[in-house]
């Protein structure tokens, strides 16, 4: 909803892709590849840029738990 009603300035205005707030979501909480949004759009309020790199720590952490999670279900066997 933030991403929503903010409005983010483009890097490269004529080569880069149309803004989608949820893409954009998803792009910043996967941590491994990524749908090219993230490095399209930069924003002008510290609130909104706090709020980004906040859910790209998010995406680490919950990675980081599912790669935990997996290990450990493979190494009871």
């Amino acid at each position: 909803m933030v991403f929503r009603r903010q409005h983010p300035v483009a890097r490269n205005p004529a080569d880069g892709p149309d803004f989608h707030a949820l893409p954009y979501t998803l792009d910043l909480l996967i941590p491994i590849g990524g749908l090219g949004q993230r490095n399209a759009w930069y924003w002008t309020s510290s609130g909104t840029q706090w709020l980004a790199y906040g859910l790209i720590a998010a995406g680490w952490l919950l990675t980081t738990a599912v790669v935990a999670g997996v290990t450990r279900q493979l190494n009871r066997n």
